[in-house]
């Protein structure tokens, strides 16, 4: 074979390629897993200019169009209880949304670079306004999981049993997939990591993902610092669970 940039023959690079693919995208049982890029976490908030979706969505086409989007690879899981983020290497949870927390989920398709979005509405009973969260679909169509979110949604609200269906159809589109080419690779995301744009653990274990709007105030040092206070104040103040979320 000859040899790639790399220094691996190309077929060995298809094979790795769907591996890895393999180990992302799987369905077991009730849990669904996929690959998905963090994009962005906005609060619904009239101060910030985002009372609907559509406020949001309009927001993030403009980071995008300024090219202030960093992707953060991460696996979304989907059980019978809660939709699940974790870290790609080492699988430790960086977010839990138990599912009566998701006011609304939808997708946003072929609008900006990043072409097969997957949208969450998400208000916990600690929350005062709603946190709307953007994911990348880079491995599968963002109709896929969207199907199998909304299920798992509806299953959890009516106790109706439509959830295996789809995660059946699921699987036949995951292995058909996997069967004909290596998934195509999404945008390459920027070389630059911004942690106040990233999924992260306090100190006290708990996720603390920044929104847009606390990213911009960066530039003034005290804005930034204050808000560093007001949210380490805040932390302190709230009682430490699993099902407690915690978005500022």
């Amino acid at each position: 074979h000859t040899l790639d940039a790399r220094g691996s023959s190309p077929r060995k690079g298809v094979s790795e390629q769907r591996k890895k693919y393999s180990n992302s995208n799987v369905i077991m049982h009730e849990t669904s897993q996929y690959h998905v890029q963090h994009l962005a976490t906005f609060i619904m908030d009239k101060s910030e200019a985002i009372v609907t979706v559509e406020d949001a969505v309009r927001k993030l086409k403009q980071l995008n169009s300024k090219e202030k989007i960093w992707a953060q690879e991460m696996l979304l899981q989907v059980n019978d209880k809660s939709i699940r983020l974790l870290d790609c290497g080492t699988q430790e949870e960086l977010e839990d949304f138990l599912l009566p927390t998701v006011q609304h989920c939808q997708t946003v398709l072929n609008q900006m670079r990043y072409p097969s979005i997957l949208l969450l509405v998400c208000q916990d009973s600690e929350q005062h306004k709603p946190d709307i969260h953007f994911f990348n679909c880079d491995e599968v169509e963002a109709e896929m999981v969207h199907e199998d979110i909304e299920s798992a949604l509806a299953d959890h609200k009516f106790g109706k049993k439509i959830r295996p269906q789809t995660l059946k159809v699921n699987q036949e589109k995951i292995k058909q997939r996997q069967s004909i080419l290596p998934p195509p690779q999404g945008p390459a995301p920027i070389p630059f990591h911004d942690e106040s744009r990233s999924f992260r653990k306090n100190n006290q274990n708990r996720v603390v993902p920044l929104s847009q709007p606390e990213y911009d105030r960066r530039s003034s040092s005290q804005d930034y610092d204050e808000s560093r206070a007001a949210l380490a104040q805040k932390i302190e103040k709230e009682t430490v669970s699993d099902s407690n979320l915690l978005f500022f």
